[in-house]
């Protein structure tokens, strides 16, 4: 056999093996839901494709600083809108992929005090360096980044 000859036959090789591995790996994402996400997903600038969902990155005014925010969309409606961490809004899809809608629900009053636990940092910080009662202002500030902390710990715990 020439040397083309078999340059051709060890690319063919190599491309079964390719396929071989298509096929395990789809077959596995037909079973596992976290596979499927990450295969399936579209990713663009200001936005993340998987299945009929879109979730939206969107930067939005969020206590005189800019946020971004997460909106959730099935094939163009809006489910939900201001979610304030990417994992919960990546769960919310992943549940929603799955019918597990208690489980959205949960994620997103998670989300809910989160978003709220933050707004209080950022208010007692500002507050704080405006010297108005600056140690009482870190006390609570302190008091809600362990409010922060904890939801985002649930948050992940749910996931």
């Amino acid at each position: 056999m020439n040397t083309n000859t078999q340059d051709m036959l060890n690319i063919l090789k190599k491309l079964q093996g390719v396929d071989k591995t298509t096929k395990v790996v789809a077959e596995r994402a037909e079973r596992d839901i976290d596979l499927n996400l990450a295969i399936n997903q579209k990713v663009t600038e200001d936005s993340i494709s998987v299945s009929k969902y879109r979730i939206d990155i969107v930067p939005r005014s969020f206590a005189n600083k800019k946020k971004r925010f997460y909106d959730i969309y099935e094939s163009n409606k809006l489910l939900h809108k201001d979610i304030a961490l990417f994992e919960t809004a990546m769960g919310v899809v992943k549940n929603l992929m799955l019918n597990k809608n208690k489980k959205v629900d949960d994620l997103i009053k998670l989300d809910l005090e989160y978003n709220n636990s933050l707004y209080e940092v950022y208010m007692y910080k500002s507050k704080a360096k405006n010297a108005i009662n600056e140690d009482i202002m870190l006390a609570k500030m302190s008091q809600a980044q362990n409010k922060l902390y904890s939801a985002k710990q649930n948050i992940l715990q749910k996931l």
